[in-house]
């Protein structure tokens, strides 16, 4: 039985192939919108930011069984600090934190290849693994088919034979499950999809918008955006587009090429430039065609809510409708933005398709 490695990510910097080659299963922490947070809320104040207070709180009540470590990767400071209550509260042997770097140059470059060249010296010790540059090109070859299938896959939203609820489940399931198994699943759905028959009638009451915010990982926000008549056709998320998009580029040093992906992907809040990150969204916008932006932001996330007004601006500038809701982390909590997205759906309906 293969064990599993936690890793609790607010973006996607996490380098699942060096996992993958010490013969571990790369196992992404989500939160839970269900749970209490009495035990958190012990230890952080509430202020703090609610999905990585909740993610705190899910270690707290204990993982799967079969988790045999925890990796914490460096984002927005209230996911960092974290690591010290994860460390000495939540009961693991392997514990290690994931420096990433949150610019974009050749220091950086130099300072997260050292970082992971630690990580797998980390993951050897402990596990007693041989982490070989064979394992590693292995473990990219095989994210890297996973990510081509996910791509095409992520076109059906565009089509109107794939919800944006139904595309954000595969993707989710991807980052928690063995890859092996992920890889056969998708193509399978890609198999469906090729022969699945277009609608009879299009529903011109639906409103086509880009989905962006901090991490999303409730599928049941984005069923609820459908429920209210948008179509997510496309996305800005760690859980979507963004763990997709690029392909690790093999050269010859699979280290090296595994820090050159993460740090040429399309950018997050938490890193800089914020203009790359609107420049990668406009794309999006202009080439799916989308009447308008969401971003929902979780309730207290500091480093979207630092670059709001710059997204606001910017929106303004082009022309395209763009709203910004902070929610909270639960579920409960979500009928509370009706008003405002039905607001946004009025707004949108002079815009042409």
């Amino acid at each position: 039985m293969a064990y599993k490695i936690g890793y609790v990510d607010p973006s996607f910097n996490t380098p699942e192939e060096l996992m993958m080659a010490a013969n571990l299963i790369p196992y992404r922490i989500f939160g839970d919108p269900t749970i209490d947070l009495m035990d958190a809320d012990k230890f952080v104040p509430p202020n703090h930011c609610f999905w990585a207070r909740n993610c705190l709180q899910r270690g707290l009540n204990g993982l799967d069984k079969d988790i045999k470590g925890i990796i914490i990767t460096h984002a927005c400071d209230c996911s960092n600090r974290e690591y010290d209550i994860w460390f000495y509260h939540v009961p693991y042997d392997f514990y290690y934190f994931l420096n990433a770097p949150l610019k974009r140059d050749k220091i950086s470059l130099k300072f997260f290849i050292n970082d992971l060249k630690e990580l797998k010296f980390q993951l050897e010790e402990h596990f007693g693994a041989e982490i070989t540059d064979k394992k590693l090109y292995e473990a990219i070859n095989l994210t890297n088919e996973i990510r081509k299938l996910l791509k095409k896959i992520s076109e059906y939203r565009n089509k109107g034979l794939l919800l944006g609820s139904e595309f954000h489940a595969i993707v989710k399931n991807a980052y928690k499950s063995d890859k092996k198994d992920v890889l056969h699943n998708l193509k399978e759905k890609l198999k469906k999809l090729e022969i699945k028959e277009p609608l009879p009638y299009v529903d011109g009451s639906k409103k086509r918008i880009l989905l962006t915010g901090s991490i999303l990982d409730d599928t049941e926000i984005l069923i609820y955006l459908e429920s209210l008549g948008f179509e997510i056709v496309t996305d800005d998320l760690c859980i979507g587009t963004r763990y997709f998009h690029n392909l690790i580029e093999i050269t010859g040093d699979p280290i090296k090429d595994i820090a050159n992906f993460h740090l040429s992907k399309p950018p997050y809040s938490t890193e800089h430039p914020s203009s790359g990150r609107f420049d990668f969204i406009k794309t999006l916008a202009e080439k799916y065609q989308v009447q308008g932006v969401i971003c929902l932001v979780q309730k207290f996330c500091e480093p979207l809510l630092y670059e709001y007004p710059f997204f606001r601006d910017s929106f303004k500038k082009i022309g395209m409708p763009f709203i910004f809701l902070e929610k909270e982390y639960k579920r409960d909590s979500y009928k509370q933005l009706s008003t405002k997205l039905e607001a946004f759906k009025e707004i949108l309906r002079g815009v042409k398709k």
